[in-house]
């Protein structure tokens, strides 16, 4: 099969979407497709990569409004015709617009990608992707709670759209290298693997930690994550201070492979107000840790409250509390959630698994020009 994988732009392949597609790109080249990864814009990323399973084109498309970038889509569109294409598969924002609108044509089938709550709409109202629906093949939402949303929005007919779920590699954590993280051995060890920003709220998950220290019960939590709003960085060092909680807050910022550092923690964090489908939480899962998670999105489809896992009402400093002192108390649910979690993750969330799904969507997708069926209401 031919295929050409749309995108902005790759900033990392370390996490999040942007390792999915790599992982993607990777796992059809193993297999013997011709893939072509086409980027919007280029970034310092892949301007300095020095390898990748497949070719990478630059459209050097900058602003989307200019002249220029219609004369540069349709000259790509020949290219793809030219080339016989069988498959585009459009990723973010931008490209799931453009793909369809200016890309489509008869014997090409146009996928796109859902991956969030709706955070594709921001700047680009919902009503700009109903416009292109049926220029569109298949939409491929990353969960359930997703594809609900999305048909919601877009008022896409359910035989438009599909479920893929994330796939995680194998990992093995090096039994070397690592430092330690924590510094009482006999805290609980929280950690949270998020970029530092509101809809993350990170301050929640400090907020219990204040909670818990003032019941006199020693815990410690690691910040792993890039800070990417300055504001509510430093709203959060400043609680820290007032609460004079220095001692029990570890920031590491970025990390490359997270999953190193998990074996370190007791129990996995993820606090959000919005998810799709989170790799952060299917990390934790796939190394074993007991899991606190907020009720949004995909994470209900990930774990199972008092199952493999406790969801608590996003917001809701308490409750977190409370259920973070409960795994921690009862070591035995934590063991069962451990195994149930790796369990789980073994059997549905393989990379193969999501390879495997991804090649049959587009292999079932019907390459008509213009779709005619009547959407939901």
């Amino acid at each position: 099969m031919n295929i050409v994988i749309l995108v902005d732009a790759l900033h990392s392949i370390a996490a999040g979407s942007e390792r999915q597609i790599y992982k993607l790109v990777s796992g059809l080249c193993q297999q013997g497709h011709r893939v072509k990864l086409v980027v919007l814009r280029h970034t310092p990323f892949t301007e300095t990569l020095t390898s990748f399973p497949c070719p990478i084109v630059d459209l050097d498309i900058h602003h989307v409004a200019r002249p220029k970038t219609l004369q540069t889509l349709l000259r790509f569109r020949r290219q793809l015709i030219q080339d016989q294409v069988d498959v585009l598969h459009a990723w973010l924002p931008e490209s799931c617009l453009l793909a369809p609108l200016l890309l489509k044509h008869a014997r090409l089938k146009v996928i796109t990608s859902r991956r969030d709550m709706g955070l594709i709409y921001r700047g680009k109202p919902a009503w700009l992707y109903r416009m292109v629906r049926r220029r569109t093949d298949t939409v491929i939402s990353n969960s359930r709670a997703v594809a609900q949303h999305v048909s919601q929005q877009e008022r896409l007919p359910a035989t438009q759209s599909k479920v893929i779920y994330n796939g995680l590699d194998d990992f093995t954590p090096s039994a070397t290298g690592t430092q330690p993280i924590f510094n009482d051995t006999n805290a609980i060890k929280l950690i949270l693997v998020a970029n530092i920003k509101p809809v993350k709220r990170t301050l929640d998950a400090v907020n219990a930690v204040a909670a818990l220290h003032a019941q006199g019960i020693a815990v410690e939590l690691a910040l792993v994550g890039e800070p990417q709003d300055s504001a509510y960085v430093a709203s959060i060092h400043n609680h820290i201070a007032a609460q004079q909680l220095a001692s029990h807050i570890h920031w590491l910022g970025s990390v490359n492979e997270p999953r190193q550092l998990l074996s370190q923690a007791d129990i996995g964090l993820l606090v959000s107000e919005s998810e799709g489908l989170s790799n952060t939480l299917m990390e934790y899962m796939q190394a074993g840790l007991p899991v606190v998670a907020t009720r949004v999105g995909g994470n209900p489809e990930l774990i199972q409250h008092q199952h493999n896992g406790m969801l608590i009402e996003k917001g809701d400093v308490a409750e977190l509390a409370q259920a973070i002192q409960t795994l921690h108390q009862n070591p035995t649910l934590k063991t069962q959630f451990s195994e149930r979690n790796k369990a789980r993750i073994a059997a549905d969330f393989t990379m193969a698994n999501m390879i495997a799904k991804h090649l049959a969507a587009y292999d079932q997708a019907p390459a008509d020009s213009v779709r005619t069926e009547k959407a939901p209401c």
